[in-house]
C-alpha cells in the first residue's frame, strides 16, 4: 500500500529564530540545529544548545517518535526521536513530522525518508540554488510504500542496529587514529 506522507502525518516546521541562537547555559529550552542530526540519521542527544524562549507554543516541543527531516540542506536525512525530549525545539531547517496513523512506526518512516527512492524524489523536486530546500508540499507529497507492520518493526530494528553499528565505529575509528598519533609521536620523540 502507499500514502503520501501528508496522510498519514502532520507535518510542522521548526522554530524559526528572528534574531538567530542566543546561547544560554542557564536557558528553558534545548534546541535541536543541523549539527545534532548525523548524515545517517542520527540525533546526538548529547549537545543540545541551550536558550531562554520567553514563550513558546508546547506544540512546538519535540515528543517520542517524532521525526526531524532535514529540509534546509544539500544532504536531506531524517532522525526519529527515540527518547523523551523535555522543552525542547528544533530550529527551522528541520521539518517535524508526527505521525497521526497507528499503522505507520516512526523508525520505519524515518528509514524510508533516508532510502534511494525517497532522496531521488527530493533531487527532483528541491528548490534553491546553493543549498537544497525542500518544501512542505514536496514533503507532504512524498509517496510512501507501507507493508505491514511486522516487517515495519523488522525493517526499524535493523535500521536501528545498523545506526548504532554505524555509533560504535566511528568511536573506535576515533579511538584508533588517537592511539596510533600517540605511538608515532612517542617513536619520534625517542
Amino acid at each position: 500500500m502507499k500514502k503520501t506522507l501528508c496522510k498519514i502525518a502532520g507535518i510542522k516546521s521548526g522554530y524559526l529564530f528572528k534574531n538567530g541562537i542566543l546561547p544560554d547555559k542557564e536557558g528553558n529550552t534545548s534546541v535541536i540545529q543541523l549539527k545534532d542530526v548525523s548524515g545517517e540519521g542520527v540525533l546526538n542527544f548529547q549537545d543540545f544548545q541551550r536558550v531562554l524562549l520567553k514563550k513558546f507554543p508546547p506544540d512546538d516541543c519535540i515528543k517520542l517518535g517524532d521525526i526531524l527531516f532535514k529540509a534546509k540542506t544539500n544532504h536531506p536525512v531524517a532522525a526519529v526521536v527515540g527518547k523523551a525530549l523535555n522543552d525542547t525545539i528544533a530550529t527551522a531547517h528541520y521539518f517535524i513530522v508526527r505521525l497521526n496513523v497507528s499503522d505507520v512506526l516512526p523508525g520505519y518512516l524515518a528509514w524510508y525518508l533516508n532510502q534511494r527512492p525517497a532522496q531521488i524524489y527530493f533531487s527532483k523536486n528541491a528548490g534553491g540554488t546553493r543549498i537544497q530546500v525542500i518544501t512542505k508540499q514536496v514533503l507532504g507529497n512524498l509517496e510512501v510504500v507501507i507493508p505491514e507492520l511486522s516487517i515495519q518493526k523488522k525493517v526499524e530494528e535493523v535500521y536501528r542496529l545498523y545506526l548504532r553499528e554505524g555509533e560504535i565505529m566511528g568511536t573506535l575509528k576515533e579511538k584508533n587514529q588517537k592511539l596510533v598519533s600517540a605511538q608515532l609521536m612517542r617513536v619520534i620523540l625517542k
